[in-house]
């Protein structure tokens, strides 16, 4: 008898909220668009998606056909879909409120499309775990996790279900090298070789099919068509788990090196205390943040609002730290997105009729500083033409 693979797939797909329209048409017709002609062509083809609901009000916008092969395939029962923060904001960085609204402004834009109590999962944006924010998610009523294995120092094992001590929150950990290379590629080169009942779970963007890579040999097509898989959702693979264990789980994220835990360093991408943008970018959420709520009473404060809502993009803060994570990763750098966050951040303050001028100037300094540090960043590291004397 053929041995078997399980394959727990969980599929991220998101798009900055300022993100230029041409871009997200492309993204779109790259990888949206070919992975839901998959789910119609292979129905035994199930997974766990996560959007965010910035990226559902941009389709809605753009490409509302394709919210409606996303309702269909959720009712069919191909697409398990879970909670998460709206703007893709890097949770453990922001305070309690901010992360409830995030939560709740998500939870409101997915009512929209979709039943919410078929949706007990929640994925953190960039797979960041603090505990604190484990607790505000189970307060929620959200049921189970999906985790990078940094997230526990220890041996892990599949088919075994996790349970986060002392708040029972469920946890599924990915297979971190697997996840960052093409999962079905790699499926795909273990049918072909001895291989042993084994469960793969793989959590990726997923940009990454279509978009990032190409998949030009077909190994995902393949990989569907092979009965010796097994495709499953998260929600299918938790029925199947019998044995429980509790666990305590660290600070980190999907992109946490060992060497910047051991420095107490849990989201570098996002806040690395050496990144000098990384620090004014969150001197001026600080600021932002306390604005908009002094003056609540404000005229434009629901304007105010929705810029500091998008301006807690982890995409800002990502695009400042200047590393490639993976094979699959741009590098990390991008001034034009930096201006796009920061921007936003600035109008939540430009927009309150209230803020005194003090207030106003304290923080366009604090912008005027990161578009200065940005852009020279940018042409002293990055230009062609750069000759050192």
């Amino acid at each position: 008898m053929n041995n078997k693979i399980t394959w727990v797939n969980f599929i991220h797909i998101y798009q900055p909220p300022w993100q230029q329209r041409g871009v997200v048409e492309q993204v779109t017709s790259e990888s949206y668009e070919y992975l839901f002609k998959l789910f119609e062509r292979y129905r035994r083809f199930r997974c766990t998606l996560n959007t965010t609901g910035s990226l559902l009000e941009q389709l809605e916008e753009f490409r509302p056909d394709l919210i409606k092969e996303l309702q269909k395939k959720v009712k069919r029962g191909q697409l398990e879909l879970t909670g998460s923060a709206k703007y893709h904001a890097l949770l453990p960085l922001l305070t309690d409120r901010e992360i409830k609204r995030q939560i709740e402004l998500n939870q409101k834009t997915l009512a929209k499309y979709f039943e919410l109590k078929d949706i007990t999962g929640f994925y953190l944006p960039e797979m960041a775990y603090s505990r604190r924010v484990a607790k505000i998610v189970k307060d929620f009523g959200f049921k189970w996790l999906i985790l990078d294995p940094i997230n526990y120092k220890g041996q892990l094992e599949n088919d075994i279900l996790y349970l986060v001590d002392g708040l029972g929150l469920k946890v599924i950990f990915r297979d971190r090298d697997i996840s960052k290379s093409y999962p079905a590629e790699i499926i795909f080169k273990k049918l072909q070789a001895d291989y042993k009942d084994q469960t793969i779970i793989s959590a990726t963007d997923g940009e990454i099919y279509g978009h990032f890579h190409n998949d030009w040999q077909g190994h995902l097509e393949k990989v569907l068509e092979d009965n010796r898989v097994d495709v499953l959702s998260v929600k299918d693979y938790l029925v199947r788990l019998k044995k429980e264990k509790k666990i305590i789980l660290r600070d980190g994220s999907w992109e946490s090196k060992e060497s910047e835990l051991k420095k107490n360093i849990p989201y570098a991408l996002w806040s690395h205390p050496q990144n000098k943008i990384h620090k004014l970018l969150w001197d001026l959420v600080e600021l932002a943040s306390t604005l908009v709520y002094k003056y609540r009473s404000d005229k434009n404060f629901i304007w105010s609002r929705r810029h500091l809502d998008k301006g807690l993009s982890s995409c800002t803060f990502w695009w400042a730290s200047a590393t490639k994570p993976s094979d699959f990763s741009p590098l990390t750098w991008n001034p034009d997105m930096i201006d796009n966050g920061s921007e936003e951040l600035i109008r939540a303050v430009r927009s309150l009729d209230q803020a005194t001028s003090k207030e106003k100037i304290k923080a366009e300094k604090l912008y005027i500083e990161i578009k200065k540090n940005t852009w020279v960043d940018h042409w002293r590291k990055y230009n062609k033409n750069n000759i050192n004397s």
